[in-house]
């Protein structure tokens, strides 16, 4: 075996050497540039995950503010629907009363005209039976004159 080291021109010390050589690089390696990558690379990951947990959050608010959007959209349509009910029925009894009044109106009317015609039908047979009686009088005078100058 030494005959094959020797033919190769192997050296013991320089392998030991290299080896050492090594271990200083590779601990150099590991402690300025493994280290910090790994750290970089845990830091960049609770970022991301961070992220995606900000990102699930907003994906709940969101449908919670759709979900609250909705329901008050729902109540805003039956409060508007009571309001409009109501106009209705406002509107339905007001226009009751209005009919209501107008026939009253209509019945006072009708009750004053009648009121009215019998007053004027009481005061033109007055007039007339007065006019009769005048007739009546000035015919008996004028009777009464004619057998007078007979």
């Amino acid at each position: 075996m030494e005959e094959i080291i020797h033919a190769f021109g192997i050296d013991w010390r320089l392998i030991i050497i290299q080896m050492f050589n090594f271990a200083i690089l590779a601990g150099a390696l590991w402690y300025f540039l493994y280290t910090p990558v790994l750290a970089l690379l845990h830091e960049r990951g609770e970022k991301i995950k961070k992220g995606m947990e900000d990102a699930e959050e907003a994906k709940l608010s969101r449908e919670k503010a759709d979900t609250d959007r909705a329901s008050m959209l729902t109540r805003t349509e039956e409060e508007a629907r009571v309001v409009m009910q109501n106009a209705e029925k406002s509107a339905e009894l007001k226009t009751q009363s209005l009919e209501e009044d107008a026939v009253k109106k209509a019945a006072r009317i009708v009750s004053d005209a009648e009121a009215e015609a019998i007053e004027y039908k009481e005061k033109s047979k007055r007039a007339s039976e007065a006019e009769i009686t005048r007739v009546a009088i000035l015919a008996a005078e004028k009777i009464l004159e004619e057998r007078h100058s007979k």
